[in-house]
Order: structure tokens, then sequence, then C-alpha cells
């Protein structure tokens, strides 16, 4: 998202951790500040236990602990509060909504009442001043014999049935897509299974955070891109990366599986990939070593 607000394409407004861990919010400023962006707001989910295993916290622990942030003592602003009063204070149907996790801030701003902020309870603050919400969520079923192939090692080695982000809460994924009052854009789990990362490890300097999170995060510094390609689509629209499917609803069951019924009326599609993928991963791999406007900082790791 910071090289892309370099090149002038957005501005952002700021950014909500969606799991309870104490180090989420850390590790967003840390990005944001490594770009020359430390000012952006940053707020945090407030439920306890939400994402808090171990697995979950093997790199953002490091990254907060080590690099410059705001939130190594500090904890950060409530995220539903910060929608609020950041959605009130934009222009009618002006913002743009990215999901690249599970959607239980996102359902929480549908519930929300009104406030000091606004007049508008959470739909109607949403329907009046979002564009569209872009998610990094579901699974559909449209995909080449290759991501096949891919998709069905992955299910094999998670085990489970239903994509990551809607299973962590499925009943926050149903609200989402039953009552989100705009236009939502899917970018499901098969069609961010291009792999990226193989130049960080050489290219950048060693306490680069997103070096850092990719070789913490994995074992071989290299993963898929699902929140990559979900943030780059709705940015660039000029980007040739990608083709919408027909207008049509997305329902997702009591199970978190998604269920797509094309429908000239509905506000939902989802995204396939219009290039291959290895045209795809090579200009993502050197997109994520594009140094910030200013050339790379002196991060102390």
């Amino acid at each position: 998202m910071n090289l892309l607000a370099d090149q002038g394409l957005c501005r952002i407004l700021g950014s909500a951790c969606c799991t309870s861990s104490p180090y989420g919010a850390g590790t967003i400023d840390a990005i944001n500040r490594y770009y020359g962006r430390p000012d952006i707001e940053i707020s945090t989910y407030y439920g306890e236990g939400f994402l808090t295993e171990e697995r979950y916290t093997k790199y953002n622990r490091y990254i907060t602990t080590h690099l410059p942030n705001r939130y190594k003592r500090k904890r950060p602003g409530e995220a539903v509060q910060m929608y609020r009063r950041k959605l009130a204070e934009q222009e009618d149907e002006s913002v743009e909504c990215i999901a690249i996790g599970p959607l239980n801030n996102l359902s929480a701003l549908l519930d929300s009442q009104p406030d000091v902020y606004s007049e508008l309870n959470g739909s109607d603050l949403v329907r009046r001043k979002v564009k569209r919400l872009i998610m990094m969520a579901g699974e559909f079923s449209n995909v080449s014999d290759v991501v096949a192939e891919r998709r069905e090692s992955e299910e094999k080695e998670c085990k489970r049935d239903a994509e990551f982000n809607v299973a962590c809460d499925i009943p926050a994924a149903k609200n989402v897509a039953e009552n989100w009052p705009t236009p939502k854009i899917y970018l499901g789990f098969e069609a961010g299974l291009v792999v990226t990362g193989k130049y960080l490890h050489s290219a950048v300097p060693e306490s680069h955070p997103v070096r850092l999170a990719y070789q913490l995060h994995t074992k071989t510094g290299e993963r898929y891109s699902w929140d990559l390609l979900t943030v780059i689509y709705a940015v660039d629209e000029e980007c040739t990366w990608f083709r919408e499917s027909e207008q049509g609803v997305v329902r997702i069951d009591d199970r978190g599986m998604t269920r797509w019924t094309p429908d000239p009326k509905g506000q939902d599609r989802f995204i396939k990939l219009a290039q291959p993928d290895e045209f795809i991963a090579e200009a993502l791999n050197r997109m994520l070593i594009t140094p910030p406007q200013g050339g790379f900082p002196d991060f102390s790791v």
C-alpha cells in the first residue's frame, strides 16, 4: 500500500488490526514508518483472545519489539471508533475499504450505533461514505489446473474446509456478505496462490520489516500473495493482472463455505487472474524490493 501511495495512486486514511494480538498494530506502524508515513492512524480489535496463539505471532512479535513503532508499550485506539470517525470526515461515496484479514472489525462497524462522530448507524454510515469494499475472503471454483493443484496441496496441509479469513469468524463473514450495503469485490483463496518473496533476502536491508515478516513467517522466505494482490487490485485501476466475474451474490454458509450465485442485480463480484502466475509473481517480487521514497532508512534490529 505504501509503495502505491508513493506513486500517488491512493491516500491511506488509516489501518485497523483485526486480531487481539498486542503486536499487530506495532508491526503495521513499523512498516508505515519504514516507508515514511509515521503518522498514519492505526487501531486494533479490542475483543480478547482472537488469534493470539503462538503461530499467529511468529513474525509480528519480533517486528514490534525490535523495530521503531508507537506501540511497544502504548495501546492503539479501538477499530470501530476509528472507522466511524474517519468515515464521518470523508466526502460521500469517496472511501474504498480493503480487508485482508478476518472480517470481525467490519462486521462490528456495520452493527455500530450512532455516536459523537455520526448520527448514522454503521450500515447507513457505510452506505453514505463507502464506494466499495474489496476483501481477501472466500473461495471460488473457476481456477487453472496449476492453481487447482496448489489449492489442493494447501488444503491438505491446513486441514480446513473454509477459507481462512472466513473460518476465523464465520458469523462476521456472514454478516458482511449479507448486510454490507455497497458493492463488494472478493479476491478468493485460489486467486492469491502466486508465490513471492524470492528477492527480499538479498536485495533489501536486513532490517526491512517486510523482509523480516517473510523470513519469520515462512520456512523458505516465500509466501502466497493473497494480501498483495487484493491491495493492488483495489488501488491500481490500470493494472492488467485481473478480470472481474459477472455480477452476482456471495453468501457464506454456517460452515464458512462460499456460495456464489450469478445475478445481474447483485452487488458482488470475484476476481480472476488475467495474466500468467509467473508474470505476476515477477512483477510483485520487483515491487517488494522497491525502496521507499528517499531510499532505505536506517532501522536498527
